[in-house]
């Protein structure tokens, strides 16, 4: 054989064995792809049950959080009732207006009280209500009711019927005389439990869901069943629309049924909702008083090719699988294509290096460069500028927080879409890191200004950003800093960008600041006072005054709250809305909240000592209460002064404990346990419901001064300081008005029943020695009394 036939044949037989690896590739892919897909799908499947047992728990809760929503109603309206026995019908509409019952809560039909009447009363009961008739519905209608008349016609030994209440509209109009003893038997048997009841109520057509809540004189359940008949009052009864119930649980689950049922003793009812795909998965959420939610949902793929995953790498599996053989056999056959490979991956390499992984964009260091070219141009170039846009999405930790990083990383690739379409195709829009992004442009007196361009990128940004497929949908808003100038390096310029940013989100974010020469001062001032805080923690500047709270009707000083102040060496006595926050961002609050929880009962344990037992309150930061060593902190104080920690009260304001309920409620349980007393400070900003304050370890209410301030307008404000008042009442807990500045103010709550007070007109914060003088003086009110 010739060299030309040998080597032909050693050809033939490389390529046959490289062909017959690239084969084996082929076979072995195909099989991994295969067991790779099962796997995907049998994940998948799993998430699908995941995320099916997540939307019913969604669900569920919406349905539950429904039903405390109308308790926490009936409790409200239970609470105004026995609060006052002889109010009329006319007082309870005036009530239902001021809360605006019908306008927050759509699925209210009817709200009423029902009373217990005996068949030999019923003809005086009759005379009454034809004297002072219902209206029919809406508290401010004014037509009557239709003529009285029992319904359904028949003898009994006792009726039950309306004596206050308003509907809806006429659909939703009961009869003056319906007696609902005869349509809900259960009525008799909750006056002796004293539990509530829920059952479907049918009247004339219409379908609808009734609850009744046995009220009591007095607002609370005697211990026992007699005493329970004899201090009967009433029902408090509503009728509400399920469906609207069922439909709000059901928004944004558009393959979702429900069925809610009720089921207790010999109450019974179920209401339907939504629509479920074939092959459903369900679920079964059982919640308090009988009430269970099933929920059907969509199950995940029933096989491999039905789940597009599974299919996706099933199919791209194998297809990889072909071209690795392929590459696999062009490498092998030709030096030149390999070398044209490694060329291209090193021009991605290249390109990984300069860019944005996430989005694409030029990443810090191609955004140095190109700023430091285009200060090069404008320094050869009269009349161009450089510029800079320094952009940060606002509350982007928010959204990484609650929606996950994957939402954080679209939102990022969308914000930089955004940018890229907004600005011109000479200017450069890069991301420096995280939520910070920078347009970098070159302008003429010929150009539009920055500060238009900067408005151009707000309003681009402000539009619904969508996200996971379009399934969510929200709105976020950005802050821009914006500088231009002939600068001498590109930190200079971005510093500056950077500068005025921070000026813009300090402004209240959602808006542009242009830089200038005094942002650097306001930043180096902010430094300084930061520095000098540092300072002041190690050098004890701080001090505290007391301002007394009063015990209105004994004329004395039931406790004092402290109140911190730091005596700066050049800056004199700085304010606390002045270095609180700043002490909060830093978390010098920590250090900060320590020496006062440690000087406070210092104070009030040497009072003690000295025969004048006095409480002391603390105000408590949302960052102290949420420390886990803060309880500790509060054991340590006591211990350490000797103070009774039943004299001791944390001041806490309604905002924070509203922002995470159940954290909340765990480490206030933890400070209960000491001994220690709780006030909710500021209440009636935070928006905390009646069944938050009932299951809260909260001792006392201490009224935003706003509404006693508001107190002069009458009207509105009057009926919800009397609200808050009963409310305390109700729930056995101390209310205190705080902001008392006038003798108006003061006269009118005490004659509300308000028996605590605090505020200027009794007493400024003053040092401890000015209120150990007024604590031995007591009373110190007599003369406010005349």
């Amino acid at each position: 054989m010739s060299r030309l036939g040998q080597r032909r044949h050693t050809s033939r037989g490389h390529r046959n064995t490289w062909a017959a690896i690239a084969a084996v590739l082929v076979i072995g892919g195909s099989v991994a792809s295969i067991v790779g897909a099962r796997a995907v799908a049998h994940s998948d499947a799993d998430k699908s049950r995941l995320a099916f047992h997540l939307t019913s728990a969604e669900v569920a809760s919406t349905m539950s959080l429904a039903i405390q929503r109308e308790e926490d109603l009936v409790i409200n309206a239970g609470a105004y009732v026995t609060g006052h026995p002889h109010g009329t019908a006319a007082d309870f509409d005036r009530w239902a207006e001021s809360v605006q019952a019908l306008q927050r809560y759509p699925e209210l039909e009817n709200i009423g009280l029902v009373a217990l009447v005996p068949a030999p009363h019923l003809t005086a009961f009759e005379r009454q209500m034809a004297a002072h008739p219902l209206r029919p519905f809406g508290p401010k209608s004014s037509a009557p009711r239709g003529p009285f008349q029992i319904e359904p016609l028949g003898s009994r030994p006792f009726y039950c019927l309306a004596v206050a209440g308003i509907a809806r509209n006429t659909h939703s109009e009961l009869p003056a005389g319906l007696d609902y003893c005869a349509f809900a038997p259960a009525l008799q048997t909750t006056r002796e439990s004293g539990l509530s009841s829920y059952a479907p109520f049918t009247f004339r057509g219409s379908h609808m869901l009734g609850v009744e809540v046995p009220l009591y004189r007095g607002g609370v359940a005697p211990a026992t069943a007699a005493g329970r008949l004899k201090a009967f009052y009433g029902w408090l009864g509503e009728l509400l629309v399920p469906k609207l119930v069922v439909d709000r649980a059901l928004e944004d689950h558009p393959n979702v049924a429900v069925s809610f049922s009720y089921a207790s003793g010999a109450s019974r009812g179920v209401f339907m909702g939504g629509h479920a795909p074939a092959h459903s998965l369900s679920t079964v959420v059982y919640l308090h008083n009988g009430w269970t939610v099933h929920v059907f949902g969509a199950g995940p793929p029933r096989s491999l090719f039905s789940d597009p995953n599974a299919l996706w790498l099933l199919v791209g599996g194998i297809l990889l699988c072909c071209v690795l053989a392929l590459l696999l056999l062009v490498l092998a056959t030709g030096r030149r294509r390999a070398l044209a490979l490694v060329l291209e991956k090193t021009r991605e390499l290249s390109h990984q290096a300069l860019h944005d992984a996430l989005t694409g964009l030029p990443n810090r260091a191609l955004v140095l460069d190109r700023a430091e070219r285009a200060i090069a141009r404008t320094a050869r170039q009269p009349g161009v500028l450089a510029g800079a846009l320094f952009i940060d999405v606002d509350g982007f930790k928010h959204v990484n927080d609650n929606l996950g990083h994957a939402a954080g990383d679209e939102l990022l690739c969308t914000v930089g879409e955004r940018l890229q379409r907004t600005v011109r195709a000479q200017d450069t829009v890069g991301r420096l890191g995280g939520d910070e992004f920078v347009v970098l442009v070159e302008s003429t007196e010929h150009d539009p200004t920055l500060d238009i361009l900067a408005d151009r990128l707000i309003e681009a940004l402000r539009e619904p950003v969508e996200i996971d497929g379009g399934r969510k949908m929200f709105s976020i808003t950005v802050s821009v800093g914006v500088a231009i100038g002939c600068y001498a390096s590109p930190d200079d310029l971005l510093r500056d960008a950077d500068l005025a940013l921070y000026a813009a989100k300090a402004a209240g974010k959602d808006r542009y600041a242009l830089f200038d020469s005094s942002l650097g001062e306001s930043v180096e001032s902010r430094l300084e006072l930061q520095a000098d805080l540092h300072n002041a923690v190690h050098s004890g500047q701080f001090f505290l005054n007391y301002q007394p709270i009063f015990d209105l009707p004994g004329k004395r000083i039931a406790s004092v709250e402290a109140l911190i102040r730091w005596r700066h060496p050049t800056r004199g006595v700085v304010a606390p809305d002045r270095f609180i926050p700043l002490a909060e961002e830093t978390g010098l609050i920590a250090p900060i909240g320590r020496w006062v929880l440690d000087e406070a009962c210092r104070q009030a344990a040497s009072w003690a000592k000295h025969g004048l037992p006095v409480g002391i309150s603390v105000n408590v930061s949302a960052y102290q209460l949420g420390r886990a060593g803060f309880a500790e902190d509060v054991r340590e104080a006591l211990e350490a002064s000797g103070l009774d920690a039943g004299s001791l009260t944390l001041e806490i304001t309604e905002t924070t404990l509203m922002r995470d309920v159940a954290a909340a409620y765990e480490r206030l349980e933890e400070i209960k346990a000491l001994g220690v007393l709780v006030a909710i400070d500021d209440f009636g900003t935070g928006y905390a419901s009646l069944s938050h304050l009932q299951r809260m370890p909260v001792d006392v209410l201490k009224i935003d001064r706003g509404f006693v301030a508001a107190l002069h307008d009458g009207g509105q404000s009057r009926a919800l300081l009397q609200a808050i008042l009963g409310v305390g009442e109700a729930l056995s807990l101390t209310v205190v008005a705080e902001g008392i500045e006038d003798r108006g103010q003061l006269h009118t709550l005490e004659e509300m029943g308000c028996e605590m007070g605090q505020g200027f007109l009794m007493c400024s914060p003053n040092s401890a020695a000015a209120v150990e003088s007024a604590l031995m003086e007591q009373p110190w009110l007599g003369s406010a009394a005349a």
